[in-house]
This record gives structure tokens, sequence and C-alpha cells, in this order.
């Protein structure tokens, strides 16, 4: 019986030693397992916050784009408004009463004119008598040397082109009013929209 028992004694012993062999790998499986998937979770996060970023990113490129965009249609359409109160202003010139007009000639013509000119002045086929009677005016209170351009003529009504010796001045109701655009732009941006 002593063989039996040491026989028994001894499958006992393995059996207790394969049980703590297949625990303690159990174990060690089990922690493995709990770190790969500890591992596997901080990558998802890390590819989560990534994909979370690069797509926030993405949008917030994207809006910036469209943001751009309108605010260039809005520009365009301001421009646009802006440059029909100045093609407007422009018709009101054009359209004034002739005793206005002549006025308004005189009023350009009598700023820029100074003793001892001399020189051409261009206008419109249809302005050529009024400046004749300007420069007959002037001439009688000015010592100026003054003709109009006969062989020349603007394209457009409204204003005139002083040619002097080696300088022009440009009087034209075009330059002038583009030169108030530019002028009066901001102010009046603010007062149309605010």
């Amino acid at each position: 019986m002593a063989l039996d028992e040491i026989r028994s004694a001894v499958l006992e012993s393995v059996k207790h030693e394969v049980d703590l062999i297949i625990k303690s790998a159990e174990k060690e499986a089990e922690e493995k397992l709990k770190k790969i998937r500890e591992e596997a979770e901080r990558e998802c996060e890390i590819w989560y916050q990534t994909a979370t970023r690069n797509i926030d990113e993405e949008v917030s490129r994207k809006l910036v784009q469209v943001q751009g965009q309108i605010n260039k249609e809005i520009l365009k359409e301001k421009n646009e408004i802006i440059n029909k109160v100045f093609e407007m202003a422009k018709t009101q010139i054009l359209s004034l009463p002739l005793s206005e007009y002549e006025n308004w000639m005189k009023g350009l013509f009598l700023k820029t004119i100074v003793d001892g000119m001399v020189g051409k002045v261009r206008v419109h086929k249809d302005d050529v008598d009024l400046m004749m009677k300007l420069i007959t005016e002037v001439q009688n209170s000015k010592k100026v040397n003054l003709t109009v351009d006969g062989e020349n003529y603007l394209k457009e009504r409204g204003g005139f082109l002083f040619i002097g010796d080696g300088y022009v001045v440009d009087h034209t109701l075009g330059t002038i009013l583009n030169d108030l655009q530019r002028e009066l732009v901001p102010e009046i941006a603010r007062k149309l929209f605010g």
C-alpha cells in the first residue's frame, strides 16, 4: 500500500502543481488580455481623437472658405450698390436743367483757372459753346490765354480737360466722381450698410 499511497501523493502533488500552473497561466492570460484590451482602447481613443480633430479642422477650414466667399459676395453687392449711387449722381448732373448745368460747369472751371494759365480746354462737342462763353468770361477777369480744343473732344459730357504745357488737369465728370467715390466709400458704406 505504501506504493499506492506514494503514487496517490505524487498524483495529488502533480495535480496540485498542474492546477497552480493552469491558474497562473489563466491569470497571466487574463493580464495579457487586459493589457491588449487597454492598449486597443488607448489606440482607439487616439484614433478617435485624431479623427475628431481632423474633422474639426476640416469643418473649420470649410467654414472659413464659405465665410470668405460670402464676404466676397457681400462686398461685391455693396460695391455694386455704391457704383449705382455714383452712376445715379452722374445721370442727375447730366440731366440738370441747362442753367444749373452751366453753373456747375462754371464753378468747376473757375476753381481750376488761375492767372497766367495758357493752354487748351477739351470738352464734349455738346459743351463747346458753353466753354467758349466761360473762357470769354474768365479772360475778361484774369490774365489767361485759353482756347477750346476744336480738334479733339471728350467722349462724354460733363467737365473738361485743361491741357497746359507739360501737364493736364482732368476735371471730367467721370474722374471727379471716381475720386469722390474713392474718398467717400468708407463713409457711404457705413451709412448704407451700418
